[in-house]
């Protein structure tokens, strides 16, 4: 999730360590590779070279922050529990997470749906509702409206513990509550009016 740009520590890769006649494939050295995001301007615009998360990011300059709101036929929200991380432990939130070097907004929320959660969905279904510039960070928000009624749902280690649909009204009021990441809760806050809009509207 992201207002959250320092959150997540690096990828760990293992590689493993050969020495001619001496392999041994039981051994394995680890290094660190930085998730790296493409560095744009305040409207989006790429300016060509790479943010690496952890470090300082430059006055001006921002990376994106993809946000997805699932929603099933009965307008259901899906909501999936943070894990024991440094900011919001255990909160609860929509999923959201960095967009990654080469990765559109879009792209970027397709993948850390099905990452989070195990659901897949296509660019051209997600509806966009808000682009929120805050401190280096864009934020796109996107609908999803899922065919299915009971979708299955497969959280991912480390990042999502629990999950819930909530029906959009008990939605709204979850969101106002403490145990809903605050970031999020201010951007749905201030484009509340549209998702009713388009939540009560869209069949």
């Amino acid at each position: 999730m992201d207002d959250l740009p320092n959150r997540v520590p690096h990828v760990i890769l293992s590689l493993y360590h050969s020495q001619g006649q001496d392999m041994d494939e039981n051994k394995q050295e680890t290094i660190e590779v930085a998730e790296r995001w493409d560095a744009l301007d305040h409207e989006g615009r790429l300016l060509g070279f790479d943010l690496i998360r952890g470090r300082t990011i430059p006055s001006g300059v921002f990376h994106a922050i993809a946000e997805i709101y699932t929603v099933t036929p009965e307008r259901k929200v899906l909501v999936t529990r943070r894990g024991n991380k440094t900011l919001w432990p255990y909160c609860w939130e929509i999923t959201t997470g960095a967009v990654v070097k080469g990765e559109t907004p879009e792209a970027g929320a397709c993948r850390e749906l099905e990452e989070e959660t195990g659901l897949r969905v296509e660019q051209a279904r997600l509806i966009p509702v808000y682009q929120v510039l805050h401190r280096h960070e864009i934020y796109y928000g996107y609908l999803y409206f899922t065919a299915l009624t009971h979708p299955s749902v497969r959280l991912q280690t480390g990042e999502t513990t629990d999950y819930r649909f909530l029906p959009y009204s008990e939605f709204k009021a979850f969101v106002k509550s403490d145990f809903f990441a605050a970031p999020l809760r201010e951007r749905f806050l201030a484009h509340q009016e549209h998702f009713d809009r388009v939540i009560q509207d869209t069949d």
